[in-house]
């Protein structure tokens, strides 16, 4: 498949140079060490702020990696022969998508347990619907950061400015995944008992990566 091709390129890229993953995941190790020295104080409030701080550090690290996906083949020129190329712009979405999930669940996979260990967080729910539910969440962001982050790739503050427009469209499936998370890992729910969340999840990344796919092609020209 085209699209897993595109990914893999960007990966091979990615970990020859190392220079998004550690930026990404420096800024959410330095955070979850800012944080748990901060909440230390609090220790009574980490259940219930807990999903919340952790979604935020892995949002603002994301924001390091979505928009290097495509602002890279256009620093390098290399934009122009990838849509002159015989691919399609679903094919050159998709494998951008892949490759942005693969770079937020490598920091998913590393942040969690360490987000855990230094919170010192009472976990009274399953690790793994933890993890499927920030994994879930992930790719919803990868869907929508990656379809936004073309937008503004002619933007004169391209970085500043993808937050500002990601961060409302992205709000259900935050919003979403945080309540999944604080129900498994707080209250010690099964997964038929947030099946609200997940049905929110995925019928929000489904439309979203529908409209994503619909006018990617008009966004590339632009």
């Amino acid at each position: 498949m085209k699209a897993l091709k595109i990914a893999k390129k960007d990966l091979l890229i990615e970990f020859r140079t190392k220079h998004t993953i550690n930026f990404m995941l420096l800024f959410a190790l330095l955070s979850i060490l800012m944080f748990s020295y901060i909440v230390g104080a609090f220790i009574a409030a980490v259940p219930d702020i807990g999903p919340g701080l952790l979604w935020l550090i892995l949002i603002f690290s994301g924001m390091l990696g979505l928009s290097r996906a495509f602002t890279r083949e256009k620093d390098l020129g290399t934009l122009e022969g990838l849509k002159l190329s015989p691919v399609s712009g679903t094919d050159i979405l998709l494998g951008k998508v892949a490759y942005n999930f693969s770079l937020l669940v490598l920091i998913e996979v590393i942040s969690f347990p360490i987000f855990l260990l230094f919170f010192n967080f009472p976990v009274a729910g399953s690790i793994a619907l933890s993890f499927f539910y920030l994994t879930l969440g992930n790719l919803g962001f990868a869907v929508v950061g990656s379809a936004m982050s073309v937008l503004i790739l002619n933007a004169r503050a391209r970085e500043l400015l993808l937050p500002v427009i990601l961060f409302p469209v992205l709000f259900p499936i935050i919003i979403s995944s945080i309540s999944a998370l604080k129900k498994v890992l707080v209250e010690g729910e099964t997964f038929l008992n947030t099946m609200g969340e997940f049905k929110i999840i995925i019928a929000y990344t489904v439309i979203m990566a529908v409209i994503s796919l619909l006018t990617f092609d008009y966004a590339l020209e632009e």
